[in-house]
Parts: structure tokens; sequence; C-alpha cells
């Protein structure tokens, strides 16, 4: 049984679909890149899978439980967590107050944040400031702090890394990588620094349309594969 399986599934906005019967599975444990071109359906497939947006057709099953009828609230509640490319903090919030409204639901809120400062000091530091006051790579890590403040299961992370500095870059994929080792599942969209990403991948699949148009390990989409072409929609 797969941890996370999407089955022709055909999702998209209003009555529009952007995905046309996507199928991928993920294993437990894996670090898996989705890669295209822009307008490949690559945040629809994100969004689909959180539940923030309906299923037209297909399946969705996260530890072998139909999720495509479950509300967004209701799949974070089963381990899946979510860091969007845009808007992932709230702004006028400090540091504090956002991993406070992260850690909610724990019973012991207070020790999990400061599990979470611990391994982003950079956010320790930064502690009582505004959330839209931070660098863009200080609010990815705020991001991924409040997202994996409650021990999510499989942790889906729609590009990262954009816009990022490249020492930043670097440290964050070093993060993304211990995370991953350290038993969190993650779906990992990439657009920027491919190479550097795609070699810790498990598996890679590249996405065209809406559909899935390839599988691959990282290493062969490494040593095989024209990056820059498939990134370019060619």
């Amino acid at each position: 049984m797969s941890f996370l399986e999407i089955k022709d599934v055909i999702s998209g906005y209003g009555k529009i679909p952007i995905l046309h019967e996507a199928s991928l599975e993920i294993q437990e444990g894996e670090m898996v890149a989705i890669i295209g071109s822009n307008g490949a359906g690559k945040t629809t497939l994100m969004h689909t899978i959180a539940g923030f947006l309906p299923l037209m057709n297909g399946s969705i099953s996260f530890q072998g439980v139909r999720i495509d009828n479950k509300s967004a609230s209701e799949i974070a509640r089963m381990g899946l967590g979510y860091v969007p490319q845009r808007k992932n903090v709230f702004a006028e919030m400090s540091v504090l107050e956002n991993l406070q409204m992260g850690a909610y639901t724990l019973r012991n809120p207070k020790d999990k944040i400061n599990e979470m400062l611990d391994l982003f000091p950079r956010l320790k530091e930064r502690i009582g400031q505004k959330a839209g006051t931070l660098s863009g790579g200080e609010r990815q890590m705020l991001a991924l702090a409040s997202a994996l403040i409650v021990n999510p299961k499989l942790l889906l992370l729609d590009e990262p890394i954009t816009g990022l500095a490249p020492q930043i870059i670097k440290g964050l994929i070093e993060m993304i990588v211990q995370i991953c080792n350290s038993g969190t599942t993650v779906v990992w969209v990439v657009e920027e620094n491919p190479k550097e990403v795609l070699k810790h991948a498990d598996r890679v699949y590249l996405m065209d349309s809406g559909l899935i148009k390839m599988e691959r390990t990282g290493k062969e989409f490494l040593e095989k594969e024209n990056l820059e072409e498939l990134f370019l929609g060619h």
C-alpha cells in the first residue's frame, strides 16, 4: 500500500480542469520532487492533495484512507502538512504568535515551540518581530516551522526556495533533507535550483499540461535529461 496515492485525478478552478487524470504514488519516508514548466499544474496538484480544491474525478488516499472527501483541516489533522509558495505566514503577527497558531491543537505547545526555535535559531533571534517584516528566507523558515510543529507524517512543499539568496537556499535544502531523514515524507515542488534538489530526491515526477508525463529517480533525471528543456516545457 502506498503512503499517498493519487489516481486519475481531475481537478481545477471552478469548472475549468487543470489536472487531467493525474496519477502518482508516494512511499513512506521518500523525498519526491515534482518538476515541470510554469503552468504545468504543480501548485494545483498540491492544493488538491491538501484539500483546498475539490476533485472532479479520481481519488486520493493517504495511509490507505480516502481523503478527497475531507476538508483541508481534517486532512491536516491526519498528519499532512502543507507549506504553500505564497501567503504562508500571518504577516501582522509576530514570529512567536505564528508558532502559537501552528501549535494551538497541542497539549504542550510551549515545548514544541522551543523545539522549533532550536531547529531554526534565526527565528529565535526574531521571536518578537512581525512575520511580514522578515526576509524571504526567514519567512520560509517560519512557514516550515509552523508546519512541522504538529509533527506531520507527510510534508508538501510548494517551491520553498524560489527567489531566495544562494546561501539561504543551501541552508534550507540541507534543513529539508534533514527533516526527511528524520522520518517525515516530503513531496517538493521544484522550480529553481533543480540540480541541487534532485540529487537528494528518491524519485521525480515530471508534469506537463496537467499530466504526469514521466517518473524517474533523481539520479536518472540528472544523468539523462536536459533539465533546462524540461523546465521550459519542451
